[in-house]
């Protein structure tokens, strides 16, 4: 089969879980002899790309990467509410400038709305994978201007009463929702990575039928995890992007003020936010905190050996969480806000705690508690769940794809 995967940022600008995810899927596609290629946007031109018929080209890891340039400058057109200026043109011409594909997977819309009304109004067969609430929210996550959490749009109306903009109006809202929820009912399959991503969209759409298939992770990547020992100093870990909304900020105030000389707490991602950074900064220079840079993915394994503790902070709720799932890869006990479906993971299993998201002081009682009670994390650790393989993740979408060409054929014949 040709596979095109469809993603609204990728490698080698934007490396974090969705794209992660891609990627996995895009190789384990490979693995399969079946053809694969990407298309996303790009902020960045310069090497790695090539400049060609309007598009950047590069290969990453062996994928083949088509982008298209972004045009800043327009955030509601790239949230969904308006068609963007000659996008819809620029896929067609990609399009029919390559063999025809026979299954588009598309990861994320965003910024690509057009292109997926295309292939709606082509009859072509895609599937959609859920990584998170953007084609419900505009505000992608769920957590309305006040900070609250969101039920759902319920058809725009909400947007306008908890998400008010001068910019945007109540017909606005509702369009919004209308058109994305038509790139959902024209998908030949719709997929969310958890049950929680699920239970909000058939919320909104309940005539959708949404079936639930979690990221996959690289079991075989992940040595055996290490025996822990009941002294020395507690290594709490936080591992992705360095953000407000995943909670950095909050991770870091917190453990200053456990000021726990027996622990220490390793913040590991890139960080696009110059603010965030700098207090982050202010707050390791009274505690034992060190800010790292990202690492390749092919490290993450070893690096999650080195911590006790995996620390899942997130502000929004986490529509899945795959650094919570390399995390229980290599045995790790995890702390994560009481929010979405990272919270409801831990509780349900019992292998770590699901603590207030915004209450800096209930973490860090969290962290004191843990160098106190060594046995309390032993006992998380027996409850860590197995997290699916990669390789299942990958059978599961290749035989998807198979059913979505196989049905196309039988309705053409």
């Amino acid at each position: 089969m040709r596979i095109l995967y469809l993603v609204h940022q990728f490698l080698p600008e934007f490396a974090g879980g969705t794209e992660k995810v891609t990627l996995n899927l895009a190789h384990a596609a490979q693995s399969e002899g079946h053809h694969v290629e990407v298309f996303t946007t790009s902020h960045r031109p310069g090497p790695p790309w090539r400049e060609a018929a309007g598009l950047r080209t590069c290969l990453v890891q062996g994928v083949p990467v088509h982008a298209l340039p972004h045009q800043d400058g327009r955030p509601l057109d790239d949230l969904g509410f308006r068609p963007i200026d000659g996008l819809r043109q620029s896929f067609e011409r990609f399009l029919d400038s390559r063999p025809r594909f026979d299954v588009v997977h598309v990861m994320h819309a965003l910024r690509l709305a057009d292109a997926v009304e295309l292939l709606r109004d082509r009859r072509a067969g895609y599937v959609v994978t859920l990584t998170d609430f953007h084609l419900i929210c505009h505000r992608i996550n769920l957590i309305r201007l006040d900070g609250s959490l969101c039920e759902g749009p319920a058809g725009g109306r909400n947007c306008q009463l908890h998400c008010w903009s001068p910019e945007i109006g109540e017909r606005e809202f509702a369009g919004r929702i209308e058109r994305l929820g038509s790139l959902l009912r024209g998908a030949s399959a719709v997929v969310a990575v958890s049950p929680y991503v699920a239970e909000r969209f058939a919320a909104e759409h309940p005539d959708l039928q949404i079936r639930v298939v979690g990221n996959g992770v690289d079991l075989l990547s992940f040595p055996r995890p290490k025996a822990r020992t009941a002294d020395g100093p507690l290594t709490f870990g936080y591992l992705g992007t360095v953000s407000e909304a995943k909670g950095a900020g909050l991770i870091a105030r917190a453990f200053a003020q456990a000021a726990r000389p027996d622990a220490r707490l390793r913040i590991v991602g890139p960080c696009y936010e110059p603010e965030l950074a700098a207090r982050i900064a202010a707050e390791a220079g009274g505690a034992q905190i060190s800010v790292e840079p990202a690492v390749p993915a092919a490290d993450v394994p070893r690096l999650l050996q080195e911590f006790d503790v995996l620390c899942v902070p997130s502000q929004v709720p986490e529509s899945y969480s795959l650094a919570l799932h390399e995390g229980f890869a290599a045995g790790l006990p995890a702390l994560v806000s009481d929010l979405g479906n990272a919270g409801r993971v831990v509780r349900e299993h019992g292998c770590g705690a699901a603590l207030p998201a915004t209450d800096a002081a209930a973490w860090a009682e969290a962290i004191a508690r843990l160098c106190d009670d060594r046995a309390r994390l032993a006992a998380w650790r027996d409850k860590i769940p197995l997290p699916p393989r990669v390789e299942e993740e990958g059978f599961i979408y290749t035989q998807l794809y198979r059913a979505v060409v196989a049905s196309r054929r039988t309705a053409a014949a």
